[in-house]
């Protein structure tokens, strides 16, 4: 199968499983015996959902994973479908009309509105189900979540409405990455004393949560009972200064050079002529562009590695092909491979360093990667 994908393939995202488990090792190095949410939105910030849900999900025990994190209710489907059985947390809220299938999947929604209570509390009721979920405060976000002042009365009630299991509580970082996590400690307090107010209650709830990866590897009063590793997981760190955590990033990506011409001083490259060729030039075409999420903001910008030479991206980034200056590179014939991001003969391009060139964050650039890169599953 592997062969197959390399032989149809013009690119290639190639998934080290065996680093994922040694990143997920620095988690729980971090942590001690608090419980897991691996976030595993967004296919899994790019890598797959479903092949590294079902990796974490085997390793639940050895691992202490005990929930997966997803943003959006296909997302939740598509992980049930594929035999996840762990319980599945939908980040984003639970809408009336998708209800019934967060019901039928066995999912897990937050809540933070009453509307959205009362409504899954009657069809609950009305199929004999209980389901659980967690209530959202917003500390400081200003995104999701209940007003910190009014989050006790809401809670009170929901552990009241028939088929209603109130499992967790939990809040958002807004800039857990910096050095001064001063706002940090502000949203953490608000979250602590909404926990203390519900244990007073005896309410029986499970989990507070509200640690990242950046609070993971550097605030660990955050850590509660449950973290949330999401970037970490897959390889990179997302505080602003560096970190001596050794994480390594799981996903390789690739692609063939389809065509290679001499061309002379003065040639133009690409759509708008945005590059011309001060030399006489090498110049590969790649089957790779922003449709496969190579970003155009890497337009003469970027970097990738042919043979272990980094060679430049020259020219505006097209939907499907990037031109690159081979002219300094060893030979490379038709059909080989380039290394887009990864390692290479002692060069490495990752995540990190594309997002600098195109001033993003490697999120962006990890979870561009588009659907038609097929990914290569190894060590798992």
């Amino acid at each position: 199968m592997e062969k197959d994908l390399r032989r149809g393939a013009a690119s290639l995202a190639e998934v080290d499983l065996s680093a994922l488990e040694e990143n997920l090792q620095q988690v729980k190095k971090r942590i001690g015996r608090k419980e897991i949410l691996a976030v595993v939105k967004a296919n899994a910030y790019g890598h797959g959902a479903v092949p590294i849900a079902r990796l974490l999900e085997k390793k639940e025990h050895s691992h202490g994973i005990s929930i997966f994190g997803v943003a959006y209710l296909r997302e939740g489907i598509e992980l049930r479908k594929a035999g996840i059985t762990l319980p599945i947390l939908l980040m984003t809220g639970c809408p009336a009309e998708q209800i019934p299938e967060i019901v039928r999947y066995r999912l897990t929604p937050l809540l933070f509105d009453i509307e959205s209570l009362s409504a899954l509390s009657r069809y609950a009721t009305r199929y004999r189900r209980t389901v659980g979920v967690h209530v959202k405060l917003d500390t400081g976000m200003g995104r999701l979540g209940l007003p910190v002042s009014e989050a006790l009365s809401f809670i009170e009630r929901a552990t009241e409405e028939k088929g209603i299991r109130v499992e967790g509580i939990l809040t958002h970082f807004a800039e857990a990455d910096l050095k001064d996590l001063s706002f940090a400690q502000h949203q953490l307090e608000a979250l602590k004393h909404v926990w203390r107010s519900l244990q007073k209650a005896k309410l029986g709830i499970r989990y507070c949560h509200l640690a990242n990866s950046a609070a993971i590897m550097h605030f660990g009063a955050a850590h509660l009972n449950l973290v949330r590793p999401g970037l970490m997981l897959y390889g990179y760190s997302p505080l602003e200064e560096e970190s001596a955590i050794p994480l390594k990033p799981i996903l390789q990506l690739r692609a063939r050079i389809i065509a290679i011409k001499k061309v002379p001083a003065g040639t133009s490259i690409s759509y708008g002529r945005t590059f011309f060729t001060k030399r006489e030039s090498l110049i590969a075409t790649v089957a790779i562009g922003y449709a496969d999420g190579y970003s155009r903001l890497l337009s003469n910008r970027g970097v990738m590695i042919a043979k272990g030479c980094r060679v430049p991206v020259v020219g505006r980034v097209c939907m499907d092909m990037t031109m690159l200056d081979m002219t300094e590179a060893p030979s490379l014939g038709i059909g080989e491979w380039v290394t887009v991001m990864g390692r290479e003969a002692g060069e490495a391009v990752w995540a990190d360093e594309l997002a600098e060139l195109a001033e993003t964050i490697p999120y962006e650039i990890l979870c561009g990667i588009g659907e038609r890169v097929p990914r290569i599953y190894q060590n798992g």
